[in-house]
């Protein structure tokens, strides 16, 4: 075997794509692109597409991990860590604190910006945020629950700089469609299967 000419310079596949964990707490970002779009259930939904701006050895983090991942697929979207999503309206139909959070965020951290000006999430693009990370469990493909670090709200940048406190730890409840709540447990497969 020939080993390709660029493996010395290639990043080793480590289960987290060969990126080391965002770590959790407030991080001041650039916002790549935002968008509107809706729900399944059919409500408005404001998506920010965004990357690490100052944080040092994390910077430029999800532009990296999109350009591994488009390497490998031409198809490949920016990463589900650089991505906020937040609804505009609770359920009642009032503005979601989310939204107005984000908007607010954006407008502190970007002296003379206004949203409301324009009411367009194109004018997002560019601008600086501070966003606060916190762990979240899930339950993975493999059946087994896992942690990943997210955007959990926004924040202005000012208080990002002043220090913040990361978001307590969203642990992993089960629904009801869910395997172990349905009292179904994991059976080991036989290691001698018959595929070779």
């Amino acid at each position: 075997m020939i080993l390709p000419n660029d493996f010395d310079n290639a990043k080793a596949y480590d289960g987290n794509g060969g990126f080391t964990p965002l770590p959790v707490g407030g991080h001041i970002c650039k916002i790549i692109g935002a968008r509107e779009t809706k729900s399944r259930n059919g409500n408005d939904i404001v998506e920010v597409a965004f990357d690490i701006a100052e944080g040092g050895e994390f910077d430029g983090r999800f532009q990296d991990r999109f350009n591994s991942m488009r390497a490998q697929r031409a198809d490949a979207k920016w990463p589900n860590g650089g991505m906020f999503r937040t609804g505009v309206l609770t359920i009642d139909g009032k503005t979601s604190g989310f939204f107005k959070g984000l908007i607010t965020a954006i407008e502190e951290s970007n002296p003379g910006y206004s949203f409301k000006a324009t009411c367009d999430v194109n004018t997002m693009k560019g601008k600086t945020i501070g966003f606060n990370f916190g762990e979240e469990e899930y339950m993975g493909n493999d059946g087994k629950v896992h942690t990943s670090v997210k955007a959990c709200y926004a924040v202005s940048v000012a208080r990002v700089r002043e220090g913040i406190d990361p978001p307590k730890k969203k642990e992993y409840k089960p629904r009801p469609g869910d395997m172990a709540a349905q009292g179904f447990t994991e059976v080991e497969t036989p290691p001698d299967l018959p595929f070779d």
